[in-house]
């Protein structure tokens, strides 16, 4: 039995329990460290070593972890640093994706499919309308746009994951003054703490004279309510910019910033379907966003037995 719950439950000879906040089987995977997928208790889990160091600094209290099961072969995801897919060998194989991406991007090298008779895979983006643009065209777009600009530009995105990728790419397009959200900091040294990546930029506070002119401003979309944010956003010579797969058609509300880009962390719905095909499962089972719609598509145009698993969405803003 494969169902969601609190995170995706497998009920073979072991009970695996994947990305659950609280609920604890004979197997706990962690696929990542964003928040929705963190394990609030305290069973050792299955996960990587990224994960557990930034998952740690996130949940304030250190992450008992093995890389290593006998029945769970973990496979990075592509969807950021740290991040596992999970194939787990019982009667038949199941492959678990986790939140995960095919594309390289950056310093992030894209999932690789492997085979499976089962899979059970995030469809955040599973319908036609959200197809991206390469991964050359969105850079170029980015580059273009940020080289095109010298007024000061406050950049939204996540704050583990899309901002380390703005940040990355910002360092190399530019040598303006580069600073961040406070909670986007504490990320950049988390993930510098288990990689070797660097990021040079600057925390707001204490350097807010660097933005007045041609500064740029790495934060989180939540941030945006803040009253201090506002003040910026409001100010004529301030211009801003969102990056979210939701870019791609401007919904989420995304035609609210100067300008959006259609830079994921997620597989595109060709993406997910080329996944789907190169994984050749005899069954699959979708969960998050578009699952319905995507489970619908696999039945009709490949013949392919899917449905989706009960609907548990985190708020749409953070992927």
């Amino acid at each position: 039995m494969i169902k969601e719950k609190d995170g995706i439950h497998l009920e073979l000879g072991e009970k695996v329990v994947a990305d659950s906040r609280k609920a604890v089987g004979d197997i706990n995977i962690v696929s990542h460290a964003h928040f929705d997928h963190l394990h609030r208790g305290e069973t050792e889990v299955v996960c990587s070593a990224e994960t557990a160091g930034i998952g740690s600094v996130r949940s304030g209290k250190e992450i008992e972890f093995s890389e290593d099961h006998n029945s769970v072969e973990l496979l990075p995801s592509g969807h950021i640093i740290g991040s596992r897919a999970a194939l787990i060998e019982d009667d038949k194989s199941i492959l678990y994706t986790g939140d995960v991406s095919t594309r390289d991007r950056f310093y992030l090298e894209g999932f690789e499919p492997v085979n499976a008779d089962i899979l059970v895979v995030e469809t955040t983006y599973g319908v036609p309308a959200y197809s991206f643009p390469s991964q050359e065209e969105i850079i170029d777009e980015i580059t273009g746009w940020v080289q095109d600009n010298e007024k000061p530009l406050l950049l939204f995105g996540y704050s583990l994951g899309k901002a380390q990728k703005i940040q990355h790419h910002v360092q190399e397009a530019t040598d303006r003054p580069l600073l961040a959200h406070g909670s986007v900091i504490e990320m950049n040294h988390a993930v510098e703490k288990s990689t070797d990546l660097e990021f040079r930029a600057k925390p707001y506070e204490g350097n807010k004279d660097l933005f007045k002119e041609e500064g740029i401003l790495v934060a989180p979309p939540g941030s945006r309510k803040a009253e201090w944010v506002k003040r910026l956003e409001n100010k004529k010579e301030v211009l801003t910019a969102g990056f979210s797969g939701w870019a791609v058609n401007n919904s989420m509300g995304y035609s609210r910033y100067d300008r959006a880009f259609p830079l994921s962390d997620h597989c595109g719905f060709d993406e997910l379907v080329e996944l789907v095909e190169k994984v050749d499962p005899e069954r699959v089972y979708t969960h998050h966003g578009f699952d319905e719609a995507f489970a619908s598509y696999l039945r009709k145009e490949l013949g392919i037995h899917a449905r989706a698993l009960k609907k548990n969405q985190a708020t749409l803003e953070e992927f």
